[in-house]
């Protein structure tokens, strides 16, 4: 008996704040079977681990206790397709990611670095915010948490425009169109339409 696959059961859906009822209609099985895999006293078949591991957004090994960490990086650079790119999830960030930083490079160590520059701002800015949500010390910083904001959203504009500034037009032909990159730019512009009254009014504040 598996009792890695129980534990990671119980404690991904309890991490996820779903209840044994909603998870086990979303996975097709009856709630008195999840308790039952729950709680170790019956084995899945395949099929029940892939959905769940699919469901929970983790791999199979980490499900089954072969690994400590929840998703395969390896998977992420992998340049086809997968049927989950559809959905947004932290792997199709990290694939989008991966894909475009490849085509920018295209043109360049240059493009490369500046790539890997606008990344570092996005996660920064993002740490920023941690610093200020109290999730990493405070330290780590050596400036306000408003100054780091500002100083590194000019920065971020700055590696933007350096990004496409001379960069060589170019007709491509068959040009590739990763799904997962499509389900990220619909998600950020679902995102801006939703916000895009409040982004006004912050504008005609400052």
């Amino acid at each position: 008996m598996n009792t890695a696959f129980s534990q990671r059961m119980l404690d991904l859906r309890k991490k996820k704040n779903i209840s044994q009822k909603d998870a086990a209609q979303s996975l097709g099985v009856s709630q008195a079977l999840l308790s039952h895999y729950e709680k170790g006293i019956r084995e899945c078949g395949l099929d029940f681990l892939v959905k769940a591991a699919a469901y929970y957004d983790v791999s199979t090994d980490y499900l089954l206790g072969l690994s400590e960490t929840e998703r395969q990086f390896k998977e992420n650079f992998e340049d086809e397709d997968f049927s989950l790119d559809a959905e947004f999830r932290t792997s199709t960030l990290f694939r989008a990611a991966s894909m475009l930083s490849d085509d920018f490079a295209k043109n360049g160590p240059e493009k490369t670095e500046q790539a890997k520059h606008f990344f570092a701002l996005c996660i920064y800015r993002l740490a920023v915010l941690a610093v200020g949500a109290g999730y990493i010390p405070k330290s780590w910083i050596n400036m306000s948490v408003n100054n780091a904001l500002a100083q590194s959203k000019a920065s971020l504009e700055l590696v933007s425009k350096s990004l496409i500034s001379e960069t060589q037009e170019k007709t491509v032909k068959n040009i590739r169109q990763p799904l997962c990159i499509k389900t990220v730019i619909s998600t950020a512009e679902h995102i801006l339409i939703k916000n895009a009254k409040s982004v006004a009014n912050i504008n005609l504040d400052s």
